[in-house]
C-alpha cells in the first residue's frame, strides 16, 4: 500500500512537470563540431596531417522533466583520415590497392534524434542545487546522413574511390548510425549557456571512409561538439534544467491548497494505520494489539515458534512445546543426579551426567566420555616450532579437565606430534614438550599427575598432508587415549629404540641414510665423538 501512495506521488509529480507553464522546457543549441574517425581509416595518427575536421550543429531541445527529456539535432561534419600504422593492410573493394598510403576526405550532412538524461537532477544529487553553475547531461538516440567520402592515394593525391563516378554505387553514400555520449554544461546567465559535448557513433554501414572491405561491417566515429545554449525563459523563472527536482517538488506542494493537503494527509494516514507498530497496516492484522517488540507473521499475529500457546516474545524455551506460563517444560529429576528425567537414561537411579544419567562402574570410564576427550583434543593447536599453548586451546582443555577428575580410577597417554619441517631428533624433543605442556596444564586444573603420561612421537604419525600449510598446522598437534595397559614414559621409550648391530660394510653415513635419520642424531644417541665405528658394534636407532 505504501508503494503505491508513493508510486502515485511520483507520477503526479511527473506529469505536473510537463504540465507547468511557469518553468521552460525549451531550448535551443548551436555551434561548432570537430570529427575523429577510427574505422578502416583513421583520424588519430602521425599520417593524418589534418585533427581538426570541424563543422557546425544545430539543435532543438524540449525538456519533459527536469530529469528527462528529447533533442531533434542536425550538423555538416568535414572528415578526413589515413591508414592506420598498428593494423595490418588489407584488400579495399572497387579498387586494386591494399589499406595503406591512402586517405580519405569528405562532407556529411544529416540529423538525430536523442533521448536527454539530466545526470545532475537525477537519483536525489546531493550537489543538484538550482544555484549550481555546472549541469551534467547523458545522450543516447539514432541519426541518418548523407556523405560523399572520396578515397585518394597518401603519396600522389591520386582519386581512386569516388561514388558518384563508381558505376556499382551511384551517388552519395547514405547510412544510419547510433549516438551516445556525455555533455557538460555552464551556466553565464538565465538566458544563455556553454556546452561541451562528447559523442560516441556507430555508424551501420563501411563506406564512411570510402574504404570498403569485408573485415569491417561497421564504422565507429567521435564527434566533439563546443557552443550556445539559447533558453527560452521568461525573466522571472529560470529554465527547467537548471531545477532542482526535490526544490520543484516542494514548491509545487506548497501551492495546494492547505485544505487539500490536510484531507490527503488524513486519508492516507488512516490507510496506513498500524496501531501497534508491527508493520502490518491494521486492515490487513489480525491481531492489532500485538505486544511492542514481538516478532509477527504477515497477517500481524505474533510469532509462536513452538505452537504452544506462548509467543517467543515471552517464551523461555521458543523450540520446546510446553503449556507452561513461560513457555518451557517442567523439568523433573527423580533420582537427583542433576540429569533431568526427559534426558536420563536411568531416571531412578542415581548417575552422571557424562553418562546420560545412569551409574558408572567403577575403573571405568564411558564411551561418551571417550568421544568427547577425543573431540575436544583436536582443537588443541601449537604455533610451528613452539610449545606453548594457544590461548584459543585453554578453553576445551577446561573441558578435558573436568571429564579426567570425574575419573579419578582411569590412567590417560598425552601423545605429542609435529609437522615434518626440522630434524627427527629436533621434533622429537619439541613434541614431548608439547606433551609435557599439556599435562603441566591439566595437573594445575586439578588432574592426578601420577594418572597422565607425556610421551612425544614427533613426526613419526601424521594424520594429514604435510605437504601443505593446512595439513602441517593439523599435524601439530596433542591427542589424549586412555592408557589400556598402564603404560610409563620409560615403557614408550623403549617401544621407540632399537638397536642395530654395524656389519663389516657400514658407515655412520650408509647407517643414518638407511634409517633416514642424521648422522648428528645418530652420534648423539650413541655418545660418538667422531664418525670411526666397527664391524659388531651396537648401536641405538631411535624411530
Amino acid at each position: 500500500m505504501r508503494i503505491f501512495v508513493i508510486i502515485t506521488l511520483l507520477l503526479t509529480a511527473t506529469f505536473s512537470f510537463s504540465q507547468n507553464k511557469g518553468l521552460d522546457t525549451w531550448t535551443v543549441g548551436t555551434g561548432i563540431n570537430n570529427f575523429l574517425m577510427h574505422g578502416d581509416l583513421t583520424s588519430a595518427n602521425s599520417k593524418s596531417t589534418n585533427f581538426l575536421n570541424t563543422g557546425f550543429y544545430i539543435y532543438l531541445n524540449k525538456m519533459i522533466s527536469p530529469t528527462f527529456g528529447f533533442e531533434l539535432k542536425g550538423q555538416v561534419l568535414n572528415m578526413y583520415g589515413s591508414s592506420q600504422e598498428l593494423s595490418s593492410p588489407y584488400a579495399i573493394l572497387y579498387t586494386d590497392r591494399t589499406l595503406e598510403n591512402v586517405y580519405f576526405k569528405g562532407d556529411t550532412f544529416g540529423g538525430e534524434f536523442n533521448m536527454v538524461v539530466n545526470l545532475s537532477n537525477s537519483l536525489n544529487n546531493p550537489y543538484a542545487s538550482a544555484k549550481r553553475k555546472l549541469n551534467f547531461n547523458a545522450y543516447l538516440g539514432m541519426g541518418f546522413h548523407s556523405y560523399n567520402s572520396k578515397l585518394y592515394d597518401l603519396d600522389t593525391d591520386e582519386l581512386l574511390i569516388d561514388f558518384e563516378t563508381n558505376p556499382e554505387r551511384k551517388g552519395d553514400a547514405k547510412s544510419i548510425y547510433f549516438t551516445t555520449g556525455l555533455g557538460l554544461r555552464y551556466k553565464i546567465n538565465k538566458k544563455i549557456d556553454i556546452e561541451l559535448r562528447q559523442t560516441i557513433n556507430f555508424n551501420n554501414e563501411d563506406h564512411l571512409d570510402a574504404a570498403i572491405a569485408e573485415k569491417e561491417h561497421f564504422e565507429t566515429f567521435f564527434v566533439t561538439n563546443l557552443g550556445l545554449v539559447l533558453k527560452f525563459n521568461k525573466p522571472d523563472s529560470e529554465s527547467i534544467v537548471w531545477q532542482n527536482t526535490a526544490e520543484i517538488k516542494e514548491e509545487e506542494v506548497k501551492e495546494q491548497s492547505q485544505e487539500e493537503i490536510s484531507k490527503a494527509s488524513d486519508y492516507i494516514d488512516e490507510i496506513l494505520k498500524d496501531s501497534d507498530g508491527d508493520n502490518v497496516i491494521d486492515k490487513f492484522d489480525k491481531d492489532p494489539n500485538t505486544p511492542k517488540g514481538a516478532l509477527t507473521y504477515a497477517n500481524g499475529m505474533a510469532v509462536d515458534t513452538d505452537k504452544d500457546g506462548v509467543i517467543d516474545l515471552h517464551d523461555k524455551c521458543p523450540l520446546e512445546f510446553a503449556q507452561t506460563e513461560n513457555g518451557c517444560p517442567e523439568l523433573i529429576d527423580t533420582d537427583g543426579d542433576n540429569v533431568v528425567d526427559k534426558d536420563d537414561l536411568c531416571p531412578e537411579e542415581f548417575g552422571n551426567k557424562y553418562n546420560r544419567g545412569c551409574p558408572k562402574k567403577e575403573n571405568n570410564i564411558t564411551e561418551i566420555e571417550r568421544t568427547k576427550i577425543i573431540s575436544l583434543a583436536k582443537n588443541i593447536f601449537f604455533d610451528s616450532g613452539k610449545h606453548s599453548l594457544r590461548d584459543s586451546s585453554k578453553d576445551d582443555l577446561d573441558k578435558i579437565a573436568v571429564i579426567l577428575m570425574a575419573n579419578p580410577n582411569v590412567k590417560f597417554i598425552i601423545e605429542g606430534h609435529t609437522d615434518s619441517g626440522g630434524k627427527r631428533a629436533y621434533n622429537l624433543v619439541l613434541s614431548q614438550k608439547r606433551a609435557n605442556a599439556v599435562k603441566d596444564y591439566l595437573v594445575a586444573k586439578g588432574v592426578l599427575i601420577d594418572n597422565l603420561t607425556a610421551i612425544g612421537y614427533g613426526f613419526s604419525k601424521p594424520k594429514y598432508n604435510n605437504f601443505s600449510v593446512g595439513g602441517k598446522q593439523l599435524n601439530r598437534r596433542v591427542e589424549i587415549k586412555v592408557n589400556e595397559k598402564n603404560l610409563s614414559n620409560k615403557d614408550f621409550n623403549n617401544q621407540n629404540t632399537q638397536t642395530y648391530v654395524v656389519k663389516k660394510s657400514n658407515t655412520l653415513f650408509s647407517i643414518a641414510k638407511m634409517f633416514g635419520i642424521s648422522v648428528k642424531d645418530l652420534k648423539e644417541w650413541n655418545n660418538l665423538t667422531d664418525n670411526n665405528i666397527k664391524k659388531g658394534d651396537k648401536l641405538i636407532i631411535r624411530k
